[in-house]
């Protein structure tokens, strides 16, 4: 009878650890804490947006993470500070964004930080980024002197005027694009680089700006898009001046509106970034700032050139922008 006492008690002391005297409950193993990071694009309805949201969603799928993603309906800091702010009172356990503007984030951004929420910048960066755990973009400049080389071969020796219809000023992606092209074109040969115009990310303005060159520069010769919207309004511009055939345009642009234009042949080359590698990789330092492992302060990733004969290569088609995400 003692002894079968004596196995009850040790069965139910089984579970305890005896420290100093008294009996607590034995340790059991940790769960892992599930991190919520918010995912804020730099516009909603961008297929560019929505591959680095899939490379996002793919890691945090990997390490039991939950994505939020809060797009503001235009690119424009006005438009995205208040997302940002709303991001915030929900206090996330870290925020990957992709800046609107390089000065006008820099406080409110400054400020979730000191709050305590983990800052990842994506695609688009700040002229300070002291208080970010990391960023990750393409690296533009070189992407810009990608595109530069692209026109350059196209042209095969073609003297004339190019211009560059960018974005807005203060937005260090494309304004890296133009710089990196601009040192490619102004070594060319026979080109004569004319100074940038900013379409304020308007396909209307971008018409107009292509118009008015094309008849001011009856020599225009080719045109560098540094975005989306720029290409739509430079094929228009050159389809109502009945200049498509004269003029080769080079674009940024692997949206499906983009890789269309690449079939139809109203734009002779696309830059393809890699934003699926971009949010792969931000979400990955944004999980390791977080679970306190080394991060990587700053990553840089690559760009290929799209044309209609190579469209369907797997090392570029794996890269169009897509808001479809492949298969993990």
């Amino acid at each position: 009878m003692k002894k079968n006492a004596l196995k009850a008690m040790c069965a139910a002391l089984a579970g305890t650890v005896i420290v100093a005297g008294s009996l607590l409950p034995a340790p059991t193993a940790q769960a892992a804490k599930s991190y919520t990071i918010a995912f804020i694009p730099g516009v909603a309805g961008d297929a560019y947006y929505g591959s680095l949201g899939c490379g996002i969603q793919a890691v945090a799928a990997q390490q039991g993470a939950k994505v939020v993603t809060q797009a503001p309906r235009s690119f424009d800091p006005v438009a995205q500070i208040p997302i940002l702010n709303a991001v915030v009172a929900q206090h996330p356990d870290a925020i990957v964004i992709a800046p609107t503007d390089s000065k006008a984030l820099i406080a409110p951004l400054r400020a979730a930080a000191a709050a305590g929420i983990k800052i990842v910048l994506a695609d688009t960066t700040l002229d300070d980024t002291s208080f970010a755990a990391a960023e990750v973009s393409a690296d533009n400049k070189e992407a810009g002197a990608v595109a530069g080389r692209a026109l350059a071969d196209l042209l095969h020796g073609r003297s004339g005027s190019v211009i560059t219809v960018n974005l807005s000023p203060g937005v260090t992606t494309t304004d890296a694009r133009e710089v990196g092209f601009a040192d490619v074109m102004k070594a060319t040969k026979g080109i004569e680089y004319l100074p940038q115009q900013f379409s304020n990310n308007s396909v209307q303005k971008a018409d107009q700006i292509v118009s008015s060159t094309a008849l001011a520069k009856p020599n225009l010769v080719g045109v560098f898009s540094t975005a989306a919207f720029n290409t739509e309004g430079t094929v228009a511009a050159l389809r109502a001046t009945g200049k498509t055939k004269d003029v080769i345009v080079v674009g940024f642009d692997a949206n499906p509106p983009g890789i269309d234009q690449l079939r139809k042949g109203t734009v002779a080359a696309q830059v393809v970034l890699k934003p699926y590698d971009e949010g792969r990789d931000a979400a990955e330092q944004a999980l390791n700032a977080l679970n306190g492992r080394a991060v990587t302060k700053k990553t840089l990733t690559t760009s290929v050139v799209a044309t209609r004969e190579n469209l369907d290569q797997p090392d570029v088609k794996r890269y169009i922008y897509s808001f479809e995400c492949p298969a993990s």
